[in-house]
């Protein structure tokens, strides 16, 4: 069999995974068909949210979901959310949410999540996936202050357990992950598992990280041979 790269899917929960991974194909050429973009990338999404995407995938009703223009709402005049996705916030829709009684911001914005969504609608694979999750942004907390309760963004030992399960039912038992956090936001017993990285990195007022922060972790990746 030919060797089938590994895509790389981010799962939540902030737009720093994807400015990571461009950072990334950015000083490694060739590598961008490892990186496949998706309903993740630059939404707020807690564990929460991740856990309600990957139940709906899992259970074939993320489709409907996402086309119910019922279940939309607008919270404080530019957030977007979904009553039917709980802990997922559209963060990067705010011109659509300022004019969202506009029928046709509605079928754009569906149009959009679907398109998004693809690879956990038909999440047959014929190489390995590679799912990562962060809560290592350190301007998210502040971002999600009053608007979603920081402790749904903390890695409890239950919610790593419930979301390997859902991503290996969705996308085979050989799916990988990477569970990226900070000392503090992670549960002690946590630490040191091989698939969870406690990483110093500050909170503050940046959102992309250094641009190297995640070179170790994917170099290690795309360069693992899968056939």
């Amino acid at each position: 069999m030919d060797c089938v790269p590994t895509r790389v899917l981010t799962i939540g929960c902030s737009c720093i995974n994807r400015f990571q991974f461009e950072f990334f194909q950015a000083r490694h050429p060739g590598s961008e068909c490892h990186f496949v973009r998706s309903l993740f990338d630059w939404n707020i999404v807690s564990l929460v949210g991740t856990e309600s995407i990957l139940s709906r995938a899992v259970d074939g009703s993320l489709l409907s979901v996402l086309q119910d223009k019922s279940g939309y709402y607008v919270e404080w005049d530019v957030l977007l959310f979904h009553q039917d996705l709980p802990g997922v916030c559209f963060f990067h829709e705010q011109g659509i949410a300022k004019t969202f009684d506009d029928p046709t911001q509605k079928n754009s914005l569906v149009s959009k999540l679907i398109h998004q969504a693809e690879p956990f609608l038909t999440p047959y694979y014929a190489g390995q996936t590679h799912l990562i999750w962060s809560n290592i942004q350190p301007n998210l907390p502040d971002t999600v202050n009053n608007v979603t309760p920081w402790d749904t963004f903390q890695l409890s030992t239950q919610r790593h357990t419930a979301i390997k399960t859902l991503g290996k039912a969705l996308f085979g038992a050989d799916t990988a992950f990477s569970f990226l956090t900070i000392a503090g936001d992670v549960a002690a017993d946590l630490v040191g598992a091989p698939d969870v990285q406690v990483i110093d990195l500050p909170r503050g007022s940046e959102y992309e990280g250094p641009p190297d922060l995640y070179d170790s972790l994917l170099a290690g990746i795309v360069e693992r041979p899968h056939t």
